[in-house]
């Protein structure tokens, strides 16, 4: 028997807390921050009717929902080897969507700094979602 951390327990908490974390800042704050406002005002987000407030809210509601997949993982100890990780697989394919979401609105306010960010993280979650399918 293998002793020691679980790995995959420690991606959960990591998940859990980038998405809890951001997600708890974004609804304690301001609905939408200036500098979002800022930032999207001049694309095409900006010129849709209610786009960059409907863009805000997604990602809220986006970060909410992976969060909640991570919890619900951990509670189910979907971590553990004989589990079904429906949760965890849910969370990690959230969070893809979210940084695809995250890269493209990047790219669109010609923020490519974020956007290479945003590209990795997404390119990282993909190895890690595939790294545990291989483990099963």
């Amino acid at each position: 028997m293998k002793k020691g951390i679980n790995n995959i327990l420690l991606i959960q908490l990591l998940f859990l807390s980038l998405a809890g974390i951001t997600a708890l800042q974004k609804i304690t704050g301001n609905f939408v921050p200036e500098w979002f406002f800022k930032k999207f005002d001049p694309t095409l987000i900006g010129s849709v009717p209610y786009g960059i407030e409907l863009s805000f809210l997604t990602i809220i509601v986006l970060e909410s929902l992976i969060a909640v997949c991570f919890l619900v993982s951990i509670i189910k100890m979907e971590f553990t080897s004989k589990r079904d990780k429906s949760f965890l697989f849910w969370g990690f394919d959230l969070a893809m969507l979210l940084f695809l979401i995250l890269f493209f609105g990047s790219f669109l306010a010609s923020d490519y700094n974020n956007g290479a960010l945003d590209f990795m993280y997404f390119g990282i979650t993909y190895l890690l979602k595939r790294d545990v399918e291989n483990k099963l």
